[in-house]
């Protein structure tokens, strides 16, 4: 009896050792098999937008190991998770297939500070001290728009505004307080023409205008007010820029229209864009006739951009029949990027224009004034001279230190027989106008000039840029600032069309300056 007791207990003995070991190697053996295979396995998941197929990494749960058996030290690490896959490219927008922040007139912010639902707002700021190597002892800075005094700290521009969206719903308005709220309309001479004073009403906003867009093709915008031209590639607000000081194609061409226009999207990388709008950078109508013109914007790919500006049918002289038509074609391409490298990225800008005037020399369109003397497009003759615009500028640029830094070299000329197009030195006051005996600005008067610049970039941020920059001007005829400067003595007399006994301004035919900026965009 105690025998088969023994017995009994020696067999239960041995299975449940049997047992336990069974069970060791069935958890090793599991846990051998989990580490040989991949800790997760990848859902392929299919997100339409634009075409673009995602694939979107799904982890597959793992059991936690069993309390009591401890984790084995040998065992692999679990494999790394798979990267998030980035977001599709956005197809439909139009141009925002691409990054395009590092082209001419192009803001080169990636964020918005003030973006709402409702509401994006911007703010801009410009400022800078201007150092004039002719040394003009009135301070005075001629033949631009970019700049006032020299020698002197200046507020050239601050912008306060932004864009109002809802529902299709579109608004748009930013201030022009500093500088350029004199600077600019001094050139526009459409405010004679007639009552209310569209020069001071309009005199402190650079845009403003109102639209509404419909969900066709690509988008259709239908706006009216004054908008910004981009004639002559350059952008009006200098940071958006990669210099300060634009050759003579851009700063002697408009920087604005007051009008309508339509900006239809017929693909994300073309835009058509057609204006019928008062004039030539004018707030009202000079004459019987407003401007007609367009613009065609192509981006084909994230490294070329090419925009064809044209202009017609307008008379832009007051109380004269003359039609100013003007063709204005930019390309900018980049031309290198490595990320990788100190220098990481390259482009180009080239811009070339070409106008003319014709027409004018009849009888008087108003009572008690008289006509413009006749001109012709080319082939002038004394009774009828040539009054017509060619000119180019190109630019190439340089980036360093991941954005961070950034150069400029370049420059252009223009040739402006009758110097319609060239901006009145502010002699005594002058504006277009008044004009100047100083200065005059009659058909076959030449005028000939060049440029060139040298521009270095300080980016701590995408928000602000600290700017220094040297350039030359010069011209065929006496038109910049000298040391004796453009004001008469004891300050301006109060008649800029008439001569100042005993006095004259000293011009000279070049200038080469320094400027030191301080741009901002939020």
């Amino acid at each position: 009896m105690r025998t088969n007791m023994r017995t009994n207990k020696r067999s239960v003995l041995i299975a449940g050792l049997l047992a336990g070991l069974a069970s060791q190697v069935g958890i090793q053996t599991a846990k051998a098999q989990q580490a040989s295979e991949p800790a997760s396995k990848t859902e392929t998941a299919t997100a339409e937008s634009g075409g673009a197929v995602a694939t979107t990494p799904v982890p597959t749960p793992v059991e936690a190991p069993t309390p009591d058996v401890p984790a084995d030290p040998q065992a692999p690490a679990a494999a790394a998770a798979a990267p998030a896959t980035p977001p599709p490219v956005d197809l439909d927008t139009p141009f925002a297939y691409g990054d395009f922040t590092w082209m001419q007139a192009v803001p080169r912010n990636h964020d918005s500070v003030f973006d709402g639902k409702y509401f994006t707002g911007e703010f801009r700021w410009d400022s800078n001290y201007i150092y004039d190597l002719n040394h003009p002892i009135d301070h005075s800075l001629g033949g631009t728009t970019e700049g006032t005094r020299t020698g002197e700290f200046v507020l050239q521009q601050m912008n306060v505004g932004g864009d109002f969206h809802w529902e299709g719903v579109q608004a748009r308005f930013l201030t022009q307080l500093g500088a350029v709220a004199t600077a600019t309309p001094r050139n526009d001479a459409s405010n004679t023409m007639g009552q209310w004073d569209t020069a001071d009403a309009y005199r402190y906003f650079t845009e403003g205008y109102g639209g509404y867009h419909i969900n066709y093709k690509h988008g259709l915008n239908i706006q009216a007010g004054i908008f910004m031209s981009f004639i002559g590639l350059y952008s009006y607000y200098s940071f958006d820029n990669w210099g300060y000081q634009p050759s003579y194609v851009s700063s002697n061409t408009p920087w604005f229209f007051n009008g309508f226009r339509a900006q239809y999207f017929p693909t994300n990388k073309l835009k058509l864009e057609p204006w019928l709008i008062n004039g030539w950078q004018s707030y009202a109508k000079y004459n019987g006739r407003m401007g007609v013109g367009g613009q065609i914007l192509w981006r084909p790919s994230e490294r070329w951009d090419f925009v064809f500006n044209s202009y017609t049918a307008a008379q832009d002289t007051p109380y004269t029949h003359r039609m100013r038509s003007h063709e204005d074609d930019s390309l900018e391409f980049k031309e290198y990027e490595n990320p990788s490298k100190l220098m990481h990225r390259m482009a180009m800008s080239f811009t070339f224009d070409v106008g003319c005037e014709s027409g004018g020399g009849g009888p008087p369109i108003v009572a008690g004034t008289t006509q413009g003397g006749k001109v012709v497009c080319t082939h002038g003759k004394p009774s009828a001279p040539a009054q017509n615009f060619v000119a180019g500028m190109a630019y190439q640029r340089f980036w360093f230190g991941h954005d961070k830094y950034g150069a400029t070299v370049g420059g252009g000329w223009v040739n402006n027989p009758g110097r319609y197009l060239v901006l009145l030195p502010p002699i005594n006051g002058a504006t277009a106008t008044t004009g100047t005996p100083y200065f005059s600005e009659n058909p076959g008067d030449k005028f000939k000039a060049y440029d060139y610049q040298l521009t270095f970039d300080y980016m701590p941020t995408q928000f602000v840029t600290w700017r220094v920059e040297f350039v030359q001007r010069g011209a065929d005829v006496p038109y910049f600032a000298g040391p004796g400067g453009m004001t008469p003595p004891g300050g301006n007399n109060g008649n800029p069309g008439a001569l100042v006994p005993g006095w004259s301004p000293d011009l000279r035919k070049d200038e080469k300056r320094f400027t030191f900026a301080l741009l901002v965009r939020l």
